[in-house]
This record gives structure tokens, C-alpha cells and sequence, in this order.
């Protein structure tokens, strides 16, 4: 009578080779789920600093400004400081996921009645690195001149 104390080589080489398929059918999957939420990240936190730099400039009665640290690329991240003294209110550090993070101008100013000093609306276009054509895996924010920010998914047009 022989006692049962484990596996045997080939029911741990099945095992592994079963574990080995999932990975490989389930990787892709994960990484577009990692990257819809790092552009999803990205809107969000913009938005909230769309918000919150509007809100300061009405509540202190001065400008706020949202100033991009490359110009139009807001991935290297943005300061919100306040005009009048220089104050910096909040700061956002650079992203380094794999995404385009671009804005139609590199600065917005709030006056103290919270409207941007901008004519035109400003659009902040976020998609994927990989050129994907999924509006699911894309975000446009808008403000109007009134400053309230608008986020849609798909790219700007």
C-alpha cells in the first residue's frame, strides 16, 4: 500500500501550464484596463483642479491661474497658483503612464468672478499612447469661457 503525500511531477507541470494560458489570455486584458484608468486618473484630476482653482479665484477675489510645467503638454504635470501674490495653491506632478495629455493653451486664468481670461473655450485631449480608436479609452475636457469644465468621452474635435 503505497501513502499519498503530494503531487506528482506531471500534475504540477498541468497546473502550471493551465496557469501559464490564463496569464497569456489575461495580460492584454489587464494592461487596456490599466491604461483606460490611468486616462480616467488623469481626467479626474484635472477636472477637480478645473474646479477648485475656479472656486479659489471667486472665494479670495483675486486671479488663479492653472499653468501646465511644459506648455501644452500636461502630462509633466501643473501648478495652480494664485496671480496676485504667486502663491502656489496645489500642484500636480508629471504622469508616467503611457498616455498624450495635451491642452490648446499652456495656461488658464480664472478672474475673481470665477470666468477664464480666455475668449475661446479650452480643450484638454487625453488618449492612449497606442493610438487606439476606442472612445471608451478616450477623454475631453472643455471650458467655456464662463469657466466651468465639461468632460466627455472620445477625443476633442
Amino acid at each position: 500500500m503505497r501513502a499519498n503525500g503530494g503531487f506528482t511531477l506531471t500534475e504540477a507541470l498541468v497546473v502550471l501550464m493551465i496557469i501559464g494560458v490564463l496569464a497569456a489570455i489575461g495580460f492584454p486584458a489587464m494592461t487596456r484596463l490599466l491604461q483606460a484608468q490611468s486616462i480616467r486618473s488623469a481626467s479626474y484630476d484635472l477636472h477637480a483642479d478645473l474646479i477648485y482653482a475656479r472656486s479659489e479665484a471667486i472665494a479670495r477675489g483675486v486671479t488663479v491661474s492653472i499653468i501646465g510645467n511644459a506648455t501644452t503638454d500636461f502630462k509633466q504635470g501643473w501648478n495652480i497658483r494664485e496671480n496676485g501674490g504667486g502663491t502656489v495653491l496645489r500642484t500636480q506632478p508629471s504622469r508616467d503612464s503611457a498616455i498624450n495629455f495635451t491642452s490648446t493653451a499652456s495656461s488658464i486664468t480664472f478672474d475673481r468672478n470665477g470666468r477664464t481670461d480666455s475668449a475661446a473655450a479650452v480643450a484638454f485631449n487625453i488618449v492612449p499612447t497606442d493610438g487606439s480608436t476606442q472612445d471608451s479609452m478616450k477623454r475631453c475636457i472643455r471650458l467655456d469661457p464662463q469657466g466651468r469644465p465639461r468632460t466627455a468621452e472620445g477625443a476633442c474635435s
